[in-house]
């Protein structure tokens, strides 16, 4: 149903027209007949008058009500709308109208209105929610059947007290101006739209479509890291939808925060059913009480499906899938997706400079003065592509900060917050490519990227994708790059659009395993949900099962099982040195025949770790004399005669020392006197020395960063 509001008022014509309206309070009247003048009231004349001409004169209660019947009976004899007068003024009156679908571009109900006051005429309509009709519908005296006429709508549940809702619900009317395709698109570039939508608002677009509604071909799956972000890509989808003639109505209700027992409660379907005709958004999200393998999400999903196959003609679904949050049981979503064309629009990344322009349009949204707009950036890790995750963690951390400084002043001297900095590349791919060695490595990533590209594009055609998975093993002494290829890896297929979110989670035994029986496998699920798009590293695997540990061996038993749960949503790469990867994957034939691509990352070379120090040296803007070049070239053959000397990370140390001796040097020469930038840049053959062990073996540490 789609439902509207009108107004009438009464016609100008019908109001008589008195001079005495223009003439003083008091005047002197001489009345026929008599010749002694006396005093009048103007204003009771007035009132006189006015007993006869407005609308409480003219229709009485009864009649209302009486009304009011004629309309139901005539509801009954078509059902194609009903009209309710609602409310009376001296000059206007209130009328609700429920249309169906197939009467939305009817002019009857106008006609019938009219008919019934020929003294008004109708100054504005506007279309309103259910909840609006129900509530007036409800609470007005000429309306003496309304429960009933609820109930014939299909609209007369409501939550009470004692009795709420088994989901949050919000409802309200969408009104866009007619936007452009070019409009949609600059739009959408703000937000940093993904490809997904930038195809999407194209195919609305489309001058092969008719401009006018005839039912929804498609629905949508938006994957965002936050529900705000959904909601901007949401608006930019029904603002094209919109202004091509493809919605019969903009009237939105989300639904969110379902509980376990809503496909239970009979109000879930009729809410659902209630949608028709407009924009029905689900939030399929992760309640704690679904249980660990959320049978109650699959009978609530199938229930949806049901209402999706029966709906789906004539009301747009949308569904929002929180990236982190979302239960990705892909049996249970299936219900859904088997019964919709469903196109899968993902959040998207950009640059500094659109991320930043982001946060200002967030930030000006604050109900709360700010003297510096700008601090808001403050907040975003210290990279160059941003996700729109990123961009939302960086907006809630700063609001935080906010309501303590400039709203809650109190607690400013509790500003306690870490920010965590990673640096990124600008083209994460790039980046991979321009790194030293690990030639495999690069190879296998390139093999991937198509793999999961295909793999995407056979669940688009609705093609069987089973036996796919992309997890991997890294196997490598330390400094060999491993962490830092996997965390290039999650943003490369992000780009790619090969996984959702790019998020990146790094854990190792202290983090996946429990203090007590039973912890362990919630502890891992919650790793698994919060790298849903994204990549779970786990290093150093082996030391779950190492020395008989128990509450290990229950965590590789369940990240076995999850690996399969969450085949299509997380990538698991399992790290640590060569030799051991090799006996824990012996030990546990079901882990290892999970992963499908091993890779191997050997020991740097001398030639390759003078050249990973002129990378090094090159991004921290410092220039070495080419006989420190030479005399680092001797430093690393010896050191890669040694067991474990570190690769990329002995490189790191060797330079780091440097920087602290050149600065010690340059002070002692200048003395006092001003320096040059490329005296401050230059790092000579003096600055440089062998790096000395510790028990002849440099301190284990993981990967490392230019």
């Amino acid at each position: 149903m789609i439902y509207k509001a009108f107004r009438l008022e009464m016609n100008k014509s019908l109001e008589k027209k008195n001079v005495l309206d223009e003439l003083p309070d008091d005047i002197l009247d001489i009345e026929p007949g008599f010749g002694m003048p006396h005093f009048r009231s103007n204003k009771q004349d007035s009132a006189r008058r006015n007993d006869e001409d407005n609308l409480y004169s003219r229709y009485s209660d009864s009649s209302l009500e009486s009304i009011n019947e004629d309309f139901y009976k005539e509801y009954l004899r078509h059902e194609k709308y009903v009209c309710v007068v609602t409310g009376r003024g001296e000059k206007d009156i209130d009328i609700l109208v429920a249309y169906t679908l197939l009467n939305r571009e009817s002019k009857d109900p106008e006609t019938d209105i009219i008919q019934k006051f020929p003294d008004c005429h109708i100054v504005s309509s506007r279309e309103i929610t259910c909840e609006e009709f129900r509530n007036d519908m409800e609470n007005r005296r000429y309306v003496s059947n309304g429960r009933t006429l609820l109930g014939k709508l299909g609209i007369a549940y409501k939550a009470g007290f004692f009795d709420p809702y088994p989901f949050e619900l919000e409802e309200c009317v969408l009104g866009f101006s007619k936007t452009t395709k070019a409009q949609c698109k600059k739009r959408a570039r703000e937000i940093l739209a993904s490809n997904s939508l930038m195809e999407e608002i194209d195919r609305i677009y489309s001058k092969e479509n008719l401009k006018s509604y005839a039912g929804h071909p498609v629905h949508y799956m938006i994957s965002a890291g936050d529900l705000r972000a959904a909601l901007d890509m949401e608006e930019i989808l029904i603002r094209a939808l919109d202004s091509n003639g493809r919605l019969p109505s903009c009237r939105q209700m989300i639904m969110k925060n379902i509980s376990r027992t809503a496909y239970r409660d009979d109000r879930f379907k009729q809410v659902l059913e209630s949608a028709e005709g407009g924009i029905m958004m689900i939030v399929l999200d992760q309640k704690p009480d679904f249980g660990r393998f959320a049978t109650d999400f699959h009978d609530v999903t199938k229930v949806i499906g049901e209402m999706v196959n029966k709906l789906k003609k004539d009301t747009l679904f949308i569904f929002v899938e929180i990236m982190g949050e979302s239960l990705r049981n892909d049996d249970a979503l299936a219900n859904i997706t088997s019964k919709a064309d469903i196109i899968r629009i993902v959040e998207g990344s950009g640059d500094k400079e659109c991320a930043q322009k982001y946060l200002k349009e967030l930030t000006s949204k604050v109900e709360f003065h700010v003297d510096d707009p700008d601090e808001v950036f403050n907040y975003l890790p210290m990279q160059e592509c941003f996700t729109v995750s990123d961009i939302f963690s960086a907006y809630n951390s700063w609001y935080g900060s906010g309501l303590k400084n400039h709203v809650y002043k109190a607690y400013k001297d509790q500003k306690k917050y870490e920010i965590k900095v990673t640096k990124t590349a600008n083209k994460p791919y790039d980046e991979l490519k321009s790194l030293i060695g690990i030639t495999e490595a690069k190879r296998v990533v390139d093999d991937i990227i198509a793999a999961g590209k295909l793999m995407k594009a056979r669940e688009r055609m609705g093609l069987n994708t089973e036996g796919n998975s992309l997890h991997m093993l890294f196997a490598g002494n330390p400094g060999s790059c491993k962490t830092t290829v996997a965390r290039l890896i999650a943003q490369i297929l992000k780009e790619e659009e090969v996984v959702t979110s790019g998020a990146f989670i790094e854990c190792g035994r202290q983090d996946l395993v429990g203090k007590y029986v039973g912890w362990t496998a919630k502890i891992v699920e919650d790793k698994f949900r919060a790298a849903s798009g994204g990549v779970l590293f786990i290093d150093e695997a082996y030391s779950l099962v190492e020395d008989g540990r128990t509450y290990g061996a229950e965590a590789i038993n369940v990240i076995t099982q999850l690996m399969e749960n969450y085949r299509d949503s997380v990538i698991v790469i399992f790290a640590g040195y060569t030799e051991k990867m090799k006996e824990f994957l012996d030990q546990n034939e079901g882990l290892k025949s999970r992963i499908s691509f091993h890779l191997n990352f050997p020991d740097y070379t001398s030639d390759e770790l003078t050249d990973i120090l002129r990378l090094m040296s090159s991004k921290r803007e410092y220039m070495i004399e080419d006989d420190a070049y030479e005399y680092c070239h001797e430093i690393f053959d010896n050191a890669v005669t040694e067991e474990n000397y570190g690769n990329g990370r002995y490189v790191r140390n060797l330079l780091e020392q440097a920087i602290i001796r050149q600065s010690s040097r340059i002070m002692a020469e200048s003395a006092g006197k001003e320096l040059s930038k490329e005296e401050i840049c230059i790092l000579k053959k003096e600055d440089f020395r062998e790096l000395s062990c510790i028990d002849g073996k440099l301190p284990s540490v993981i990967g490392f960063t230019v």
